[in-house]
């Protein structure tokens, strides 16, 4: 089961991996952005770990609400929009009270944030983006069969997968489309981000 400590646990846990990356991450947007993702997922790392440490989310919904608030609210380019957009979304997955979630709750949450992902965002798979790693963990998650531990260690796999496979991709989306071929070879850093956060929080269950 996925219980709300186990929950904060998973979070607390990809806060201070993403924290720990701010400058890899700078400096791998600075091959096609401005050099920037990093700081802006610094901030986001810090405002998952006050909310985590604050301990005042009753239930998971609320903990997962409060953190897509918190990550709306942060100054930076689209980060923050785009994962306030998923938590927002695994939040409305879940219903009010819940403290714990079976295999069936996960797959609900993961369906709902790709959901909502989709209808803010039009990028696409192979576009060079965050979305190259968060489709293919969501689909992975929700494909999954066994426990919460098998469901998350899908998804970091999946993740980590697809954020590899942006190294070989011309961006195609966003302002790092302009950069064109120059931006083959490196890795996408928000799809970077995001494998980073599925792969702390995978390993936290175990």
């Amino acid at each position: 089961m996925l219980t709300l400590e186990l929950l904060n646990k998973m979070l607390l846990a990809a806060a201070v991996a993403l924290k720990e990356n701010v400058i890899p991450l700078c400096e791998l947007d600075s091959v096609a952005g401005d050099g920037d993702h990093g700081l802006t997922i610094g901030r986001m790392a810090d405002a998952m770990k006050a909310q985590v440490e604050a301990g005042t989310s009753a239930d998971m919904k609320e903990l997962l609400d409060d953190l897509s608030m918190a990550f709306m609210g942060v100054n930076g380019g689209s980060a923050g929009p785009l994962w306030g957009t998923v938590f927002g979304g695994f939040a409305e997955g879940i219903d009010e009270g819940v403290t714990e979630l079976d295999a069936a709750g996960i797959h609900k949450m993961l369906e709902q944030a790709k959901e909502d992902f989709m209808d803010i965002s039009k990028a696409k798979q192979g576009d060079k983006t965050m979305v190259d790693a968060l489709y293919p963990a969501l689909d992975a998650g929700m494909a999954c069969k066994g426990d919460v531990k098998a469901i998350f260690a899908a998804m970091a796999e999946a993740a980590n997968n697809g954020a590899e496979a942006t190294a070989n991709m011309v961006a195609r989306f966003g302002r790092a489309k302009n950069v064109g071929e120059r931006s083959l070879g490196a890795k996408d850093p928000g799809a970077v981000s995001m494998a980073l956060l599925f792969t702390k929080m995978a390993e936290a269950c175990q």
